[in-house]
Order: structure tokens, then C-alpha cells, then sequence
């Protein structure tokens, strides 16, 4: 009788290389659709900070006749985050997480347009359309404070440029977009374009009431 044989097979130079090309795929695919997640949360933990705020506002507004909250250079007891803090939850920073590094206290900052030379904040009757006019917007990453400035430039806030705009607010905090407050109380995260689009609308009421 014969001795059995067996037979040995082993994987050719171009079968490894095929399975290490799509391990190598598939591990690409993941760690993508883990960032993808990664940015999404932080994009929703940020939406419901400003969220936050909007309702902090609505009960600022409804006890003080319709009045937005004043913000003003001249003290920290006067800045809108201060004239809110009694409307605030408890678990409210004032920071984005998408921005762990930011350089200022606060990563959300004021439409300083929302109020007059004294600080004290426009009436809520006054708007235009309190859908379309943001209040609050993501600062600039290499930006301080906790109001943007664009009262104070050439022309004032209704002749914001996208470029001047863009030098205050952190327009790509999440991506290709960011997160804005509206008078209405909601939220909602815009992409670059949409904004510019905005800014650029004749007598528009992105900024200024």
C-alpha cells in the first residue's frame, strides 16, 4: 500500500497583497466613519448649548418687558453671559467642544448689533425677522471675548463683508460650517456659502435687526 500524500497549498505573493489592500480599506472606512461620528456629536453637543441660550433668553426676555440681555465693554457684570446666568442650566460652560484649545473663556460670543451704544440690549418687538437675525455665533479661534465687534466697524453691522464676518466668527468650527443662535430661539448649523449668501442679501437681517 502507498503512503498517503497530502497536499500543501500556500497563499501566492499577489493573494497577500490582495487581502492586505482591503484590510488596509476597510480599516481606512472605519476610522473615517469614526471621525464622521466623532464630528457629528460634537456638531449636536454644541447645537444644544445654543440651545440653551435661546431658552436662557426667552425667560431674560419675558421678565424684563421684551428686552434682549445687555452686553458692554465696561464691566464683566455687564457682558451677556453675566446678565444670563440666572437663566443658564447649571452644566453650561460657554465653550464648544469642537474647539478644547480655544484661547478665550468663552467660545460663544454676542451680535453686539443687538445692542445700542450703552449696552443695553434692542427690544424684542424690533425685529425685522427674528428667524433670519443671529445673536449668537461661534467665536473666532484666534479671537477673545464675548461679543464680536461688528457694531464698531466702517459702516456699521449692516455693511459687514463676508472677509470682516469671517475675521470675527469661527465659520468652519465643524467641518465646513458652524452653529448660530437665531432671535427665534432656534439653532442651526451653516455652511459658509449659506451665510455669505446671507450677508450679502440686499438690506439684510443676518446681523442687524
Amino acid at each position: 500500500m502507498k503512503p498517503s500524500s497530502t497536499k500543501q497549498t500556500a497563499f501566492t505573493l499577489v493573494e497577500l497583497l490582495t487581502v492586505l489592500a482591503i484590510i488596509a480599506t476597510l480599516t481606512t472606512l472605519g476610522v473615517a466613519a469614526t471621525r464622521g461620528v466623532t464630528e457629528k456629536t460634537k456638531t449636536t453637543r454644541c447645537l444644544n448649548d445654543l440651545r440653551q441660550v435661546g431658552s436662557a433668553i426667552e425667560l431674560y426676555a419675558a421678565e424684563n418687558g421684551g428686552r434682549f440681555p445687555n452686553t458692554s465693554h465696561k464691566s464683566p457684570e455687564e457682558s451677556w453671559t453675566n446678565t444670563l446666568v440666572f437663566f443658564l442650566k447649571t452644566n453650561f460652560i460657554g465653550r464648544c467642544c469642537a474647539v478644547p484649545n480655544h484661547r478665550s473663556k468663552f467660545t460663544y460670543a454676542w451680535n453686539d448689533a443687538l445692542v445700542d451704544s450703552n449696552g443695553y440690549g434692542v427690544m424684542a418687538v424690533s425685529f425685522r425677522s427674528p428667524s433670519s437675525t443671529m445673536v449668537v455665533a461661534e467665536l473666532g479661534a484666534n479671537n477673545i471675548g464675548e461679543h464680536f465687534h461688528f457694531a464698531g466697524t466702517r459702516g456699521g453691522a449692516s455693511r459687514i463683508t463676508p472677509n470682516q464676518f469671517r475675521a470675527e466668527v469661527n465659520v468652519n468650527c465643524h467641518g465646513s460650517s458652524a452653529n448660530y443662535l437665531f432671535a427665534d430661539g432656534h439653532v442651526g448649523n451653516l455652511r459658509w456659502t449659506e451665510v455669505q449668501s446671507r450677508l450679502t442679501q440686499p438690506n439684510s437681517s443676518f446681523l442687524v435687526p
